[in-house]
Protein backbone atom coordinates (compact mmCIF):
# COMPACT_ATOMS: atom_id res chain seq x y z
CA UNK A 1 0.00 0.00 0.00
CA UNK A 2 1.37 3.30 -0.63
CA UNK A 3 0.80 6.49 1.49
CA UNK A 4 1.25 9.83 -0.12
CA UNK A 5 2.77 12.27 2.48
CA UNK A 6 2.86 16.31 2.38
CA UNK A 7 5.67 17.75 4.62
CA UNK A 8 5.14 21.38 6.32
CA UNK A 9 9.58 21.27 6.69
CA UNK A 10 11.58 22.77 8.65
CA UNK A 11 14.89 23.30 7.03
CA UNK A 12 17.36 21.02 6.19
CA UNK A 13 14.76 17.70 4.87
CA UNK A 14 15.23 15.96 7.80
CA UNK A 15 11.24 15.17 7.85
CA UNK A 16 11.30 13.66 4.57
CA UNK A 17 14.34 12.20 4.91
CA UNK A 18 12.84 9.97 7.62
CA UNK A 19 9.06 9.47 6.10
CA UNK A 20 10.98 8.23 3.07
CA UNK A 21 11.87 5.42 4.90
CA UNK A 22 8.87 4.38 6.27
CA UNK A 23 7.72 1.43 3.50
CA UNK A 24 4.57 2.27 1.31
CA UNK A 25 5.32 6.24 1.89
CA UNK A 26 5.85 8.43 -0.98
CA UNK A 27 6.15 12.53 -1.12
CA UNK A 28 3.55 14.03 -3.14
CA UNK A 29 4.32 17.91 -2.02
CA UNK A 30 7.07 19.82 0.88
CA UNK A 31 6.15 23.89 1.52
CA UNK A 32 8.75 26.37 2.86
CA UNK A 33 8.62 29.89 3.11
CA UNK A 34 12.47 30.37 2.46
CA UNK A 35 13.92 29.98 -1.65
CA UNK A 36 17.05 28.67 -0.25
CA UNK A 37 15.17 25.79 1.81
CA UNK A 38 12.81 24.74 -0.98
CA UNK A 39 15.94 24.75 -3.11
CA UNK A 40 17.78 22.24 -1.67
CA UNK A 41 14.38 19.97 -0.57
CA UNK A 42 13.96 20.05 -4.32
CA UNK A 43 17.36 18.99 -5.05
CA UNK A 44 17.27 16.01 -2.61
CA UNK A 45 13.38 15.03 -3.70
CA UNK A 46 12.96 15.82 -7.10
CA UNK A 47 10.04 13.87 -7.67
CA UNK A 48 7.55 15.67 -5.10
CA UNK A 49 6.00 19.13 -5.69
CA UNK A 50 7.51 22.84 -3.76
CA UNK A 51 6.45 25.24 -2.97
CA UNK A 52 7.89 28.29 -1.64
CA UNK A 53 5.18 30.35 0.17
CA UNK A 54 4.35 31.75 4.13
CA UNK A 55 2.02 28.62 4.70
CA UNK A 56 -0.10 31.06 7.18
CA UNK A 57 -1.20 33.18 3.96
CA UNK A 58 -1.93 30.11 1.17
CA UNK A 59 -5.44 29.00 0.00
CA UNK A 60 -5.11 25.39 0.63
CA UNK A 61 -7.88 24.46 -0.98
CA UNK A 62 -5.38 24.67 -3.88
CA UNK A 63 -2.67 22.15 -2.34
CA UNK A 64 -2.94 18.29 -3.32
CA UNK A 65 -5.02 15.60 -0.73
CA UNK A 66 -2.75 13.02 0.82
CA UNK A 67 -2.93 10.58 3.58
CA UNK A 68 0.04 11.57 5.76
CA UNK A 69 0.90 14.70 7.16
CA UNK A 70 4.34 16.43 8.91
CA UNK A 71 3.93 19.75 10.34
CA UNK A 72 7.04 21.18 11.97
CA UNK A 73 5.91 24.66 12.35
CA UNK A 74 7.47 27.91 14.41
CA UNK A 75 8.88 27.29 17.28
CA UNK A 76 10.17 30.53 18.75
CA UNK A 77 7.47 31.58 20.34
CA UNK A 78 7.40 28.95 22.30
CA UNK A 79 10.54 28.42 23.14
CA UNK A 80 12.72 30.12 26.31
CA UNK A 81 15.42 31.18 23.88
CA UNK A 82 12.69 33.22 21.76
CA UNK A 83 15.11 34.69 19.45
CA UNK A 84 13.43 38.34 19.10
CA UNK A 85 16.77 39.68 17.84
CA UNK A 86 17.29 37.30 15.61
CA UNK A 87 16.31 38.64 12.30
CA UNK A 88 18.21 41.96 12.86
CA UNK A 89 21.68 39.69 14.14
CA UNK A 90 20.69 37.52 10.85
CA UNK A 91 22.12 40.76 8.98
CA UNK A 92 25.37 41.47 11.22
CA UNK A 93 27.98 39.46 9.13
CA UNK A 94 29.76 36.60 11.10
CA UNK A 95 33.51 35.99 11.42
CA UNK A 96 33.80 35.10 8.08
CA UNK A 97 31.63 37.80 6.66
CA UNK A 98 28.59 35.34 5.99
CA UNK A 99 24.71 36.96 7.00
CA UNK A 100 21.46 35.28 6.08
CA UNK A 101 18.59 37.32 4.02
CA UNK A 102 15.50 38.37 5.44
CA UNK A 103 13.38 35.69 4.36
CA UNK A 104 15.62 33.38 6.12
CA UNK A 105 14.44 34.69 9.71
CA UNK A 106 11.10 36.90 9.16
CA UNK A 107 9.41 34.38 10.12
CA UNK A 108 10.46 30.58 10.94
CA UNK A 109 8.03 28.64 8.82
CA UNK A 110 3.89 27.19 9.18
CA UNK A 111 2.22 28.16 12.55
CA UNK A 112 0.47 25.58 14.72
CA UNK A 113 -3.01 27.29 13.23
CA UNK A 114 -1.62 26.02 10.03
CA UNK A 115 -1.76 22.48 10.72
CA UNK A 116 -5.88 22.12 11.54
CA UNK A 117 -6.49 24.59 9.16
CA UNK A 118 -4.91 21.87 6.01
CA UNK A 119 -6.58 19.25 7.66
CA UNK A 120 -9.98 21.26 7.63
CA UNK A 121 -9.23 22.12 3.85
CA UNK A 122 -8.49 18.09 3.03
CA UNK A 123 -11.59 17.32 4.99
CA UNK A 124 -14.36 19.91 3.12
CA UNK A 125 -12.93 18.55 0.06
CA UNK A 126 -14.57 14.97 0.78
CA UNK A 127 -11.50 13.39 2.06
CA UNK A 128 -9.39 13.58 5.14
CA UNK A 129 -5.50 13.14 6.24
CA UNK A 130 -5.50 9.81 7.47
CA UNK A 131 -2.48 10.99 10.12
CA UNK A 132 0.32 12.88 10.95
CA UNK A 133 2.68 13.91 12.63
CA UNK A 134 3.33 17.54 14.07
CA UNK A 135 6.95 18.49 16.10
CA UNK A 136 7.80 21.89 18.07
CA UNK A 137 9.66 22.31 20.79
CA UNK A 138 8.27 20.68 24.34
CA UNK A 139 7.48 24.39 25.66
CA UNK A 140 4.67 24.75 23.20
CA UNK A 141 2.16 22.39 25.41
CA UNK A 142 2.55 25.79 27.62
CA UNK A 143 1.43 27.74 25.26
CA UNK A 144 -1.63 29.10 25.99
CA UNK A 145 -3.79 28.54 23.25
CA UNK A 146 -2.33 25.24 23.23
CA UNK A 147 -5.61 23.53 24.59
CA UNK A 148 -7.47 24.88 21.95
CA UNK A 149 -4.97 23.71 19.38
CA UNK A 150 -5.41 20.57 20.24
CA UNK A 151 -9.20 20.39 21.02
CA UNK A 152 -9.58 21.84 17.28
CA UNK A 153 -7.33 18.94 16.20
CA UNK A 154 -10.09 16.48 18.29
CA UNK A 155 -12.71 18.31 16.94
CA UNK A 156 -11.70 17.47 12.97
CA UNK A 157 -11.99 13.69 14.95
CA UNK A 158 -8.14 13.41 15.22
CA UNK A 159 -7.17 10.65 18.30
CA UNK A 160 -4.06 12.99 19.74
CA UNK A 161 -1.33 11.32 21.13
CA UNK A 162 1.51 13.66 22.68
CA UNK A 163 5.17 11.86 22.46
CA UNK A 164 8.27 13.81 24.22
CA UNK A 165 11.76 12.28 22.60
CA UNK A 166 14.93 13.16 22.58
CA UNK A 167 17.24 12.78 19.59
CA UNK A 168 19.13 10.44 20.35
CA UNK A 169 16.56 7.98 21.77
CA UNK A 170 15.30 7.78 18.57
CA UNK A 171 16.47 4.17 17.58
CA UNK A 172 15.24 4.15 13.62
CA UNK A 173 15.87 1.00 11.60
CA UNK A 174 17.18 2.56 8.23
CA UNK A 175 18.18 6.12 9.33
CA UNK A 176 21.38 6.80 11.35
CA UNK A 177 20.74 7.14 14.65
CA UNK A 178 21.59 10.70 16.27
CA UNK A 179 24.91 11.42 18.52
CA UNK A 180 22.73 14.65 19.46
CA UNK A 181 20.42 15.29 22.78
CA UNK A 182 17.56 17.47 21.13
CA UNK A 183 14.67 17.21 23.35
CA UNK A 184 11.28 17.70 21.15
CA UNK A 185 7.76 17.08 21.51
CA UNK A 186 5.84 15.29 18.79
CA UNK A 187 1.89 15.39 18.17
CA UNK A 188 0.97 11.97 16.29
CA UNK A 189 -2.60 12.08 15.04
CA UNK A 190 -5.08 9.48 13.24
CA UNK A 191 -8.40 10.25 12.11
CA UNK A 192 -11.56 8.01 13.88
CA UNK A 193 -12.03 6.52 10.75
CA UNK A 194 -9.32 4.74 10.42
CA UNK A 195 -10.89 2.69 13.56
CA UNK A 196 -7.28 1.94 15.05
CA UNK A 197 -5.24 3.71 18.08
CA UNK A 198 -1.72 4.06 17.88
CA UNK A 199 0.81 1.67 20.11
CA UNK A 200 2.54 4.41 20.92
CA UNK A 201 4.67 2.76 23.79
CA UNK A 202 5.50 -0.09 20.71
CA UNK A 203 7.79 2.88 19.59
CA UNK A 204 8.95 5.18 22.60
CA UNK A 205 10.98 1.85 24.48
CA UNK A 206 14.66 2.88 23.59
CA UNK A 207 17.40 0.27 23.69
CA UNK A 208 19.06 0.96 27.17
CA UNK A 209 21.35 -0.73 29.69
CA UNK A 210 20.03 -1.89 32.63
CA UNK A 211 22.93 -3.42 35.56
CA UNK A 212 20.67 -6.29 36.08
CA UNK A 213 19.82 -7.59 32.78
CA UNK A 214 22.12 -5.72 30.29
CA UNK A 215 20.63 -4.44 26.72
CA UNK A 216 16.75 -3.77 27.38
CA UNK A 217 14.17 -1.72 26.62
CA UNK A 218 13.69 1.25 28.28
CA UNK A 219 10.43 2.07 29.81
CA UNK A 220 9.28 6.30 29.77
CA UNK A 221 8.43 7.37 33.49
CA UNK A 222 7.48 10.91 33.79
CA UNK A 223 8.62 12.36 37.59
CA UNK A 224 5.42 13.83 38.38
CA UNK A 225 2.15 11.96 38.49
CA UNK A 226 -0.05 14.76 38.99
CA UNK A 227 -0.38 16.71 35.68
CA UNK A 228 -0.10 15.41 32.02
CA UNK A 229 3.09 13.98 31.52
CA UNK A 230 5.73 17.16 29.85
CA UNK A 231 9.07 17.71 29.66
CA UNK A 232 12.79 16.97 28.92
CA UNK A 233 14.83 13.75 29.38
CA UNK A 234 16.29 13.43 32.98
CA UNK A 235 14.55 16.82 34.01
CA UNK A 236 11.31 15.71 33.72
CA UNK A 237 11.30 12.13 32.85
CA UNK A 238 13.72 8.80 32.79
CA UNK A 239 13.76 5.21 31.64
CA UNK A 240 12.99 2.25 33.49
CA UNK A 241 13.84 -1.85 32.72
CA UNK A 242 10.92 -3.39 31.27
CA UNK A 243 12.38 -6.97 32.28
CA UNK A 244 9.32 -8.19 34.95
CA UNK A 245 10.31 -7.34 37.93
CA UNK A 246 12.35 -5.10 37.64
CA UNK A 247 12.34 -1.03 38.09
CA UNK A 248 15.97 -0.13 37.82
CA UNK A 249 16.33 3.08 36.18
CA UNK A 250 18.38 2.25 32.71
CA UNK A 251 20.40 4.75 30.20
CA UNK A 252 19.55 4.50 26.68
CA UNK A 253 22.22 3.72 24.27
CA UNK A 254 23.16 6.96 22.81
CA UNK A 255 25.78 7.59 20.10
CA UNK A 256 28.43 10.25 21.25
CA UNK A 257 28.96 13.70 19.92
CA UNK A 258 32.60 12.30 19.02
CA UNK A 259 30.81 10.43 16.03
CA UNK A 260 30.33 14.13 14.03
CA UNK A 261 33.43 14.93 13.74
CA UNK A 262 35.70 15.16 11.72
CA UNK A 263 39.65 14.17 13.49
CA UNK A 264 41.53 15.13 10.61
CA UNK A 265 40.82 18.42 11.12
CA UNK A 266 41.89 19.24 14.76
CA UNK A 267 41.98 23.08 14.67
CA UNK A 268 44.14 25.98 15.43
CA UNK A 269 45.87 25.78 18.94
CA UNK A 270 44.26 28.65 21.23
CA UNK A 271 47.85 29.59 22.70
CA UNK A 272 48.51 30.53 19.33
CA UNK A 273 45.39 32.15 18.12
CA UNK A 274 46.01 36.08 16.67
CA UNK A 275 42.68 36.86 18.18
CA UNK A 276 42.01 36.07 21.69
CA UNK A 277 38.73 33.97 22.83
CA UNK A 278 36.09 35.90 24.43
CA UNK A 279 36.29 35.41 28.14
CA UNK A 280 33.18 33.66 28.38
CA UNK A 281 34.08 30.49 26.18
CA UNK A 282 37.89 30.54 27.99
CA UNK A 283 35.79 30.09 30.90
CA UNK A 284 33.61 27.36 29.98
CA UNK A 285 36.77 25.93 28.22
CA UNK A 286 38.90 26.21 32.18
CA UNK A 287 35.45 24.58 33.50
CA UNK A 288 35.07 21.88 31.06
CA UNK A 289 38.53 20.40 31.53
CA UNK A 290 38.65 20.31 35.34
CA UNK A 291 35.50 18.06 35.02
CA UNK A 292 36.13 16.17 32.18
CA UNK A 293 40.01 16.98 30.66
CA UNK A 294 38.92 14.70 27.41
CA UNK A 295 37.78 16.33 23.83
CA UNK A 296 35.02 18.17 24.16
CA UNK A 297 32.32 20.04 22.45
CA UNK A 298 32.17 24.10 23.75
CA UNK A 299 28.97 26.62 23.32
CA UNK A 300 31.11 30.02 21.82
CA UNK A 301 28.10 31.78 22.36
CA UNK A 302 24.26 31.99 23.43
CA UNK A 303 22.22 32.66 26.42
CA UNK A 304 24.20 32.19 30.24
CA UNK A 305 24.36 28.81 31.73
CA UNK A 306 25.53 26.76 28.82
CA UNK A 307 28.04 24.34 29.92
CA UNK A 308 30.87 21.95 27.44
CA UNK A 309 29.99 18.76 27.09
CA UNK A 310 32.47 15.79 26.73
CA UNK A 311 32.59 14.44 22.89
CA UNK A 312 32.02 10.57 24.20
CA UNK A 313 28.65 11.45 25.58
CA UNK A 314 25.90 12.67 22.94
CA UNK A 315 26.31 16.52 21.66
CA UNK A 316 24.27 19.66 22.70
CA UNK A 317 20.96 20.57 20.90
CA UNK A 318 22.08 22.15 17.16
CA UNK A 319 20.18 24.87 17.08
CA UNK A 320 20.04 27.59 14.27
CA UNK A 321 23.42 29.64 14.74
CA UNK A 322 27.05 28.82 14.55
CA UNK A 323 27.69 28.23 18.40
CA UNK A 324 29.47 24.98 18.83
CA UNK A 325 33.10 24.51 18.85
CA UNK A 326 35.27 21.07 18.69
CA UNK A 327 38.05 21.59 22.09
CA UNK A 328 40.76 18.76 21.12
CA UNK A 329 42.74 18.13 24.43
CA UNK A 330 46.60 17.78 23.41
CA UNK A 331 48.44 14.68 22.11
CA UNK A 332 51.54 13.69 23.53
CA UNK A 333 53.47 10.57 24.50
CA UNK A 334 53.22 8.26 27.19
CA UNK A 335 55.90 6.32 28.24
CA UNK A 336 54.55 2.38 29.49
CA UNK A 337 57.92 0.58 30.61
CA UNK A 338 61.20 2.02 31.67
CA UNK A 339 63.08 5.15 32.31
CA UNK A 340 62.59 8.23 34.91
CA UNK A 341 59.58 10.08 33.27
CA UNK A 342 55.84 8.93 32.61
CA UNK A 343 54.61 11.63 29.45
CA UNK A 344 56.11 14.07 27.66
CA UNK A 345 55.06 16.57 25.34
CA UNK A 346 55.27 16.01 21.54
CA UNK A 347 57.43 19.10 21.31
CA UNK A 348 60.02 17.33 23.70
CA UNK A 349 62.57 14.70 22.04
CA UNK A 350 61.75 10.97 22.77
CA UNK A 351 63.11 9.25 25.85
CA UNK A 352 65.78 6.50 24.45
CA UNK A 353 64.24 4.01 22.28
CA UNK A 354 65.51 0.73 22.91
CA UNK A 355 66.09 -2.32 21.14
CA UNK A 356 63.16 -4.00 22.68
CA UNK A 357 60.82 -0.91 21.20
CA UNK A 358 57.28 -0.19 21.68
CA UNK A 359 57.88 1.69 25.15
CA UNK A 360 56.42 4.75 23.49
CA UNK A 361 52.41 5.30 23.02
CA UNK A 362 51.15 8.11 21.54
CA UNK A 363 48.61 9.69 23.29
CA UNK A 364 45.42 11.27 21.13
CA UNK A 365 41.77 12.60 21.55
CA UNK A 366 41.03 9.24 19.25
CA UNK A 367 42.95 6.23 18.68
CA UNK A 368 41.79 3.53 16.02
CA UNK A 369 38.49 2.91 16.85
CA UNK A 370 38.77 3.14 20.57
CA UNK A 371 38.34 6.48 22.60
CA UNK A 372 39.77 7.88 25.49
CA UNK A 373 38.17 7.28 28.70
CA UNK A 374 38.58 8.87 32.13
CA UNK A 375 39.42 6.62 34.96
CA UNK A 376 35.98 5.87 36.66
CA UNK A 377 35.05 4.57 33.06
CA UNK A 378 35.12 0.62 32.11
CA UNK A 379 38.25 -0.05 29.78
CA UNK A 380 37.47 -1.26 26.29
CA UNK A 381 38.50 -4.64 25.40
CA UNK A 382 41.78 -5.70 26.21
CA UNK A 383 43.65 -7.43 23.02
CA UNK A 384 47.04 -9.00 22.85
CA UNK A 385 48.60 -5.65 22.24
CA UNK A 386 49.18 -3.21 24.40
CA UNK A 387 46.37 -0.48 23.74
CA UNK A 388 45.65 1.87 27.05
CA UNK A 389 47.95 4.13 28.98
CA UNK A 390 47.31 5.86 31.93
CA UNK A 391 47.35 10.13 31.55
CA UNK A 392 48.10 12.02 34.59
CA UNK A 393 48.72 15.18 33.01
CA UNK A 394 46.05 18.15 32.57
CA UNK A 395 45.33 19.74 29.61
CA UNK A 396 45.88 23.60 29.88
CA UNK A 397 43.98 25.68 27.53
CA UNK A 398 46.59 27.51 25.80
CA UNK A 399 47.75 23.70 24.38
CA UNK A 400 44.46 22.97 23.38
CA UNK A 401 43.09 23.46 19.99
CA UNK A 402 39.68 24.57 19.20
CA UNK A 403 37.36 25.23 15.82
CA UNK A 404 34.09 25.98 14.98
CA UNK A 405 32.05 22.50 13.63
CA UNK A 406 31.87 22.18 10.43
CA UNK A 407 29.01 22.08 8.52
CA UNK A 408 28.91 18.55 7.52
CA UNK A 409 30.04 17.59 10.76
CA UNK A 410 26.49 19.82 12.05
CA UNK A 411 24.76 17.38 9.18
CA UNK A 412 26.06 14.28 10.63
CA UNK A 413 25.03 15.12 14.05
CA UNK A 414 22.02 15.97 12.64
CA UNK A 415 21.72 12.50 11.82
CA UNK A 416 21.75 13.11 7.73
CA UNK A 417 23.34 10.61 5.58
CA UNK A 418 26.94 11.84 4.39
CA UNK A 419 25.75 12.41 0.91
CA UNK A 420 22.99 14.76 2.23
CA UNK A 421 23.91 17.91 0.57
CA UNK A 422 23.86 21.36 1.95
CA UNK A 423 23.74 25.03 0.00
CA UNK A 424 24.29 28.40 0.95
CA UNK A 425 27.16 29.50 3.16
CA UNK A 426 27.81 28.57 6.71
CA UNK A 427 25.41 30.36 8.21
CA UNK A 428 23.31 29.81 5.92
CA UNK A 429 23.60 25.36 5.76
CA UNK A 430 23.61 25.61 9.58
CA UNK A 431 20.29 27.37 10.03
CA UNK A 432 19.09 25.36 7.90
CA UNK A 433 20.25 22.12 9.83
CA UNK A 434 19.47 23.54 12.93
CA UNK A 435 15.79 24.12 11.93
CA UNK A 436 15.63 20.69 10.42
CA UNK A 437 14.36 17.92 12.08
CA UNK A 438 16.52 14.39 12.61
CA UNK A 439 15.74 12.10 9.95
CA UNK A 440 15.26 9.49 13.00
CA UNK A 441 12.24 10.96 15.00
CA UNK A 442 10.41 11.35 11.33
CA UNK A 443 10.87 8.01 10.73
CA UNK A 444 10.21 6.28 14.13
CA UNK A 445 7.00 8.14 14.69
CA UNK A 446 5.91 8.02 10.96
CA UNK A 447 6.14 3.92 11.13
CA UNK A 448 3.68 4.26 14.73
CA UNK A 449 1.06 6.36 12.20
CA UNK A 450 1.63 4.55 8.99
CA UNK A 451 1.36 0.99 11.25
CA UNK A 452 -1.96 2.13 12.64
CA UNK A 453 -3.25 3.21 9.38
CA UNK A 454 -2.62 0.05 7.53
CA UNK A 455 -3.00 -2.28 10.17
CA UNK A 456 0.50 -4.18 9.00
CA UNK A 457 2.88 -4.49 11.43
CA UNK A 458 6.16 -2.85 11.21
CA UNK A 459 9.31 -3.55 13.52
CA UNK A 460 11.31 -1.71 15.21
CA UNK A 461 15.11 -1.41 15.48
CA UNK A 462 17.32 -3.82 16.59
CA UNK A 463 20.55 -2.37 18.84
CA UNK A 464 22.79 -1.53 16.74
CA UNK A 465 25.35 -0.39 19.34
Amino acid sequence: MTYTAADFFSGGGGSSSGMLKVPGVELAIACNHWTLAVQMHALHFPKAEHRCADLSQVDFRTFPRVDLLWGSPECTNHSIAQGRKQAQEDRVPDAEGNTLPTEAGARSRATMWDIPRYLEAMINRGRPVLGGVTENVVDVAKWVLFPAWRKTLEALQYDVTPVYMNSAHAHARRSLWSPQSRDRVYFLYVHKSVGRKIDIEKWTRPWATCTEHGVVRGRQVFKRTDREAWGRFKAQYFFVCTVPGCALVVEPVALPASEAVDWTNPGQRIGDRAKPLAEKTLKRIEDGLKRYARPMMIPTEGREGKLAKPLDEPGRTQTTRRESAVLFTPAFVAELRGGHSKHRSLDDPLATVTAGGFHHALVVPYYGTGRAKPVDRPLGTLSTVDRFALVEQQARVEDCSLRMLQVPEIARAMSFEPDHQVLGNKRAGTRLLGNAVCPPNAEVLMSAVVETISGEPLEPAPCLV
